[in-house]
């Protein structure tokens, strides 16, 4: 079964692509007021109010700039006021890691912090790819440097790893590719966890391999093992096989319900086929609000800015399909949820809304749209 034929027929990225902090020691009354203000910013981010997170987070670091998890928060509400408009994304990533460095400097020793920098690079990196610019190299080096240095305090961050597989065993060597390092750090991961080196071998295999068999395989040996069948789907969903796709998806959602937004991958899937193709839109526009009303009706409940997102989804469809009065609905319900919410095709990944104090290691793709 061809799978990357898919890839390179959409070529779309998911944005998305991103925890427990772990404070030792005695905190005292005035360390832990204001670790709660880092929490009120957050809750304001989460329920539509970035803009006013935002000002909280700047007042808070101004009082104390050695706050770690403030400079970490002001980073991810930066970031996410820039993908709510597109035009300011460039600039508010720039900010995003000049608040991430701070973060870092403050707390060296804080591996997740590091994670999050190294992501916020890799997105530096990517966005440079698209422009065509000549000093993306000098970003491929800068995240790659970072995920070492990750690693060195925390080797179990596998899904930064998988992230040098894919751009070092994806790319031409004109782009940054570099197969023998893509090797290097997959034969790392296959020593390291099964399943992390299984998705790492994934994508160095030749197009004409039968990627069916392979997951089947690890699975036969891990059949509880989520993350297997979520990337067996997935081999289907590349085949275009959307019924044996949904299924493994839902056997996945099912072992773990917090990959509820694998409904939003099924839905994206029939997206894109009307992207490709406009005039399938009609016949498959009732396909993606189906897996889009799964997800929003599933536990656990969507944060906001997801909920968000869905509905922005649906309000463009609606309106492309002339159904406008629905449409004005959920844009309406969209901006009510979350005026910053992100109008980017690619859905959001999990590490720019995860609560200050948790750690998700959620691994996505950037060279292909699942």
């Amino acid at each position: 079964m061809k799978k990357r034929n898919f890839n390179q027929k959409f070529n779309l990225v998911p944005t998305g692509i991103f925890f427990a902090l772990i404070f030792a020691g005695i905190t005292s009354c005035t360390g832990q007021k204001t670790e709660d203000k880092v929490f009120k910013a957050y809750e304001l981010r989460i329920n539509g109010h970035a803009d006013s997170a935002q000002i909280l987070l700047e007042q808070i670091t101004n009082e104390n700039p050695e706050n770690a998890l403030a400079w970490y928060e002001l980073s991810r509400t930066t970031l996410q006021l820039g993908k709510s408009n597109p035009r300011e994304l460039k600039k508010s990533l720039d900010d995003a890691l000049k608040y991430i460095n701070l973060a870092v400097e403050n707390a060296p020793a804080n591996a997740w912090f590091l994670s999050y920098k190294g992501r916020l690079e890799t997105l530096h990196f990517y966005m440079a790819l698209q422009m065509g610019n000549e000093n993306a190299g000098e970003y491929l080096n800068k995240f790659e440097s970072t995920y070492n240095s990750v690693f060195q305090l925390d080797p179990t961050y596998y899904e930064n790893k998988l992230t040098l597989v894919e751009f070092f065993g994806g790319l031409p060597e004109d782009m940054g590719g570099d197969p023998e390092k893509a090797e290097k750090y997959a034969v790392e991961l296959e020593k390291a966890d099964l399943i992390a080196g299984a998705k790492a071998r994934e994508l160095l295999m030749p197009e004409d391999a039968d990627y069916v068999a392979f997951w089947e395989d690890i699975i036969e040996k891990n059949p509880e093992n989520a993350d297997a069948i979520q990337a067996l789907g997935r081999v289907y969903l590349f085949g275009e096989n959307f019924d044996k796709a949904s299924e493994y998806y839902q056997q996945a959602i099912d072992l773990d319900p917090s990959k509820n937004a694998l409904y939003l991958d099924l839905g994206r899937y029939h997206l894109m086929v009307a992207m490709q193709n406009p005039a399938l839109l009609d016949s498959v526009a009732p396909l993606i609000d189906v897996q889009f009303q799964k997800y929003l009706n599933s536990t656990p409940e969507p944060i906001n800015p997801m909920k968000a997102w869905v509905y922005r989804k649906l309000a463009t469809i609606n309106k492309r399909t002339g159904n406008t009065k629905l449409g004005e609905k959920y844009i309406n319900m969209a901006n009510e949820l979350d005026p910053f919410h992100s109008p980017t095709t690619g859905k959001p990944g999990k590490a720019i809304y995860a609560p200050p104090d948790v750690v998700v290691h959620d691994q996505g793709y950037y060279l292909s749209p699942f």
